[in-house]
């Protein structure tokens, strides 16, 4: 029987591929250093065991994968040092690991499923909520998917959000842990949510979460706290064949008249990737 082998990383992309300046003799041990400090640290302020096993690998950057039924982290030493390079702070390596041990928390790696922007959202989420414990600034929380930004190569894709929404993501967290230091869990004040008024559903296949556009043509994804984040625009269709796009970063997916979403290759062949249906008429 094959072992199953899951893995889900900080990006299916390279980082550009790295340009490396002169290797230092110590690159390789300071990467490891730094890698299993994070790690450690990490779980420590989550109050966590340390029972993560942090391999090095032969991959573009970062990834987190079970096997066995334990919990690997695997990373390339050239990429942390290259990202800590980039982004002159430690800060920026903390960020990827606590994003990759929020893939493991949040039971991404148990399955069998493709990763999806809701997964990678969340992990952000989770990295700039205990970067912010760990007394990281705001800024800091967000150095490494800054740096996304700055380096060629990089873009988004079906299975991974833009790098705005992710960075936003990062920030949303480290928003709610400042806002629950020195707050009661229990309160007698009623929480109420603004949330804006949605016209459509949406959902790709193979993805388990739902996505939503609002009245101002917005595509939002509710996370776990029941926050609504935008992810993406609704825009007018210029081809008869669709009543309007779906715009995911790059990624344009045509909406026909019953509902079905549709993506197209170079080649021009097109099919069905998801459905959306109509809550409202606008």
């Amino acid at each position: 029987m094959k072992k199953r082998i899951l893995f889900l990383g900080l990006t299916c992309l390279t980082f550009g591929l790295f340009a490396q300046k002169e290797k230092s003799p110590n690159s390789d041990y300071e990467a490891e250093q730094i890698v299993k400090e994070a790690a450690g640290k990490i779980l420590n302020y989550c109050g966590l065991p340390n029972d993560f096993y942090i391999v090095r690998k032969d991959i573009p950057n970062v990834i987190a994968y079970s096997r066995q039924n334990k919990r690997y982290i695997g990373y390339n030493p050239a990429f942390i040092q290259r990202l800590r390079i980039e982004t002159l702070t430690d800060w920026s390596a903390y960020s990827v690991l606590a994003h990759e041990i929020g893939h493991h928390l949040a039971g991404h790696t148990e399955d069998n499923s493709r990763n999806n922007p809701a997964r990678e959202l969340e992990a952000d989420h989770f990295s700039g909520f205990i970067l912010q414990h760990m007394g990281a600034t705001l800024e800091e929380a967000a150095s490494a998917l800054n740096s996304l930004e700055q380096i060629d190569g990089i873009h988004d894709t079906i299975y991974h959000p833009p790098v705005q929404s992710r960075i936003e993501s990062v920030r949303e967290g480290w928003r709610q842990a400042a806002k629950l230091q020195n707050t009661n869990a229990i309160t007698k004040e009623k929480i109420t949510m603004n949330l804006p008024t949605m016209v459509y559903r949406c959902a790709f296949y193979g993805d388990e979460n739902e996505y939503y556009i609002d009245t101002q043509d917005n595509i939002i994804w509710i996370n776990n706290a029941g926050n609504p984040l935008k992810i993406g625009r609704k825009q007018a269709s210029k081809v008869n064949a669709y009543l309007w796009i779906y715009q995911y970063g790059n990624n344009l997916y045509g909406v026909d008249n019953k509902g079905n979403i549709w993506n197209e290759t170079i080649y021009g062949s097109k099919f069905k990737v998801g459905r959306v249906e109509e809550l409202i008429s606008k």
